[in-house]
């Protein structure tokens, strides 16, 4: 029989080799614990879909919860697990769920797209996605359908790794997850309809707000006459313990804001982007548009004290400009010992940082060494906005504005389809091919544009006046990951391996240029789809 001391050394044992993670609400430790101790493990999350009244900034209105929470419960598993995840849709409306970031490598099924890769949840019904992780890194879970996930159905999706170089090195003691989000007051279908009208001009809504971990304080003074709304709502909280390591994972969960990240006094080190973990650089301030991830090692080594965490809203990117808009949205960092009634009082880092793009990429290197294979040939994309027949202004992608089908691409691909119409904005890959997206936005807006069940290489961004060239692109050492900003006039080139039989999408993460089309998909190697047999109850969902 194992002696209690020995069970204490245990337990003190498994709690040094792994990260606590906090989204700065109570966890229960000893499940936490018991999950991530198992390696190659089938992990199950149960996920219910509810409407509730809130007020995540004082401001109640109605939007969805995730097993009562908002934001949705953290989801934590390991590198090598199968991770499985049980909706249950209890709302009125149709749904799906996403893992953000994940390649789905022989479960394309299960990616959670509308239209693409499977048909909608019915209300009152359930759907469980089960996929097998291979990856690790910071990634969250969202829904895909008519912009739901900017009304609550996110969440957090980390995934350890027991030979992450910075876990093994004991570079940090504990993790941290930020989730950064604009907020609106109006429900969605109510602004979607506004902004799919010509009333919008093609002008987005302007968010009322923004969250961090789905916290802030909104000043009700703006708040239409009648609304069920309180000032001073309480703002996030993150402990500190000086003289600890933290590695913070940061989300963009947006719908159209971009944010630049910091903390008052505390540079930050990035280590990872998306799943790839980068060589150190260190930065005070951090641009992170939508859909984007990263990692940065904070060490507290500041006086005792409270400190501000800001995330500040970039406007400049927004076609119209809100009277009401707080664009700092601030949460605490409070430091074990601090004078409880005491307030942050810290001042902002100085830095100058160019609005609406990306983090430098150039600056950015990969923690290994990577081979990047040549090309097999280029794909040229145009981005742009403009009227359609009715005079609505929608996302083009090579004159193509991408309408929702009924029937899901994959579906059709089991059914033998070769050809689909222009406006599913469908590009076949029949081989294992390496492939350059060059991408030119002739908009006036920024776009981050998100490819599912892949990660890229980012050869190469350029601003308003400049074009491409390939004999100054990066070939040699470029970072990967999944998102990436074409800036307003400008362009990118990146590369990818076509590698994972599937339909995957590829879209502007702006949710409301996702909704007007600004939408495209690869059919990566159809004869290999055919191969891989597909459940009965992700074709059954279509019976419905």
């Amino acid at each position: 029989m194992i002696s209690k001391k020995t069970l204490f050394l245990v337990i003190i044992l498994i709690f040094l080799l792994l990260p606590n993670v906090s989204l700065s609400f109570p966890k229960k430790f000893s499940s936490h614990i018991n999950s991530l101790n198992k390696r190659n493990d089938r992990k199950v999350y149960n996920l219910t879909i509810t409407n509730k009244k809130m007020a995540p900034d004082g401001f109640t209105r109605k939007m969805f919860v995730i097993n009562d929470k908002f934001p949705g419960p953290l989801i934590e598993v390991n590198k090598g697990d199968t991770l499985v995840l049980d909706v249950k849709n209890d709302c009125d409306d149709v749904t799906t769920m996403h893992a953000h970031g994940f390649f789905q490598r022989g479960t394309p099924w299960y990616d959670g797209v509308p239209g693409q890769t499977q048909c909608d949840i019915q209300s009152k019904k359930s759907f469980t996605y089960e996929f097998q992780v291979n990856q690790s890194g910071t990634f969250w879970y969202h829904s895909h359908s008519k912009a739901q996930y900017i009304e609550g159905i996110v969440g957090a999706l980390i995934v350890h790794d027991p030979d992450d170089p910075y876990l093994k090195n004991k570079d940090y003691d504990e993790e941290i997850v930020v989730l950064l989000q604009d907020w609106y007051h109006t429900d969605s279908k109510t602004l979607l309809a506004t902004f799919l009208s010509p009333e919008s001009a093609g002008n987005e809504p302007t968010p009322d707000n923004g969250l961090i971990n789905g916290m802030n304080s909104y000043n009700c003074s703006g708040a239409p006459n009648g609304s069920d709304c309180v000032s001073d709502a309480p703002l996030a909280n993150f402990k500190f313990v000086q003289g600890k390591k933290y590695r913070i994972r940061i989300i963009n969960t947006s719908a159209f804001a971009a944010f630049i990240f910091s903390i008052d006094n505390h540079p930050m080190d990035v280590i990872e982007v998306e799943g790839m973990i980068t060589q150190r650089r260190t930065i005070h301030r951090l641009p992170i548009n939508i859909a984007q991830r990263y990692s940065v090692i904070v060490t507290a080594d500041k006086p005792i004290g409270k400190y501000w965490m800001r995330s500040e809203m970039e406007t400049a990117c927004f076609a119209i400009q809100s009277d009401t808009l707080n664009p700092l949205v601030k949460a605490i960092v409070e430091y074990e010992g601090s004078d409880a009634n005491s307030n942050a009082s810290s001042t902002a880092w100085t830095d100058s940082q160019e609005t609406c793009v990306d983090l430098d990429t150039s600056t950015l290197k990969p923690y290994e060494a990577q081979t990047i294979p040549d090309a097999d040939y280029k794909l040229t994309l145009n981005v742009s906005f403009q009227p359609d027949d009715k005079n609505v202004t929608r996302g083009f992608i090579n004159n193509s504005s991408y309408v929702d089908p009924n029937s899901p691409t994959l579906l059709k691909v089991y059914e033998n389809k070769t050809t689909f119409d222009s406006n599913r904005n469908a590009y076949i890959i029949d081989k294992d091919k390496v492939v350059d997206i060059i991408l030119y936005n002739t908009d006036t807006g920024d776009h981050p544009f998100h490819l599912h069940g892949h990660v890229f290489w980012v050869l190469g961004i350029g601003i308003n006046g400049t074009s491409p060239d390939y004999n100054s692109v990066n070939t040699k050492d470029p970072i990967q990951r999944d998102t990436v900003t074409a800036p307003a006039g400008g362009w990118f080139i990146i590369r990818f391996v076509s590698n994972n039989p599937g339909v995957w999408g590829f879209h502007c993460h702006i949710e409301w240029h996702v909704q007007s089309g600004l939408v495209a998909q690869f059919v990566t190697q159809p004869d290999k789809i055919k191969e891989l047999k597909s459940p009965d109850d992700w074709s059954n969902l279509c019976k419905n």
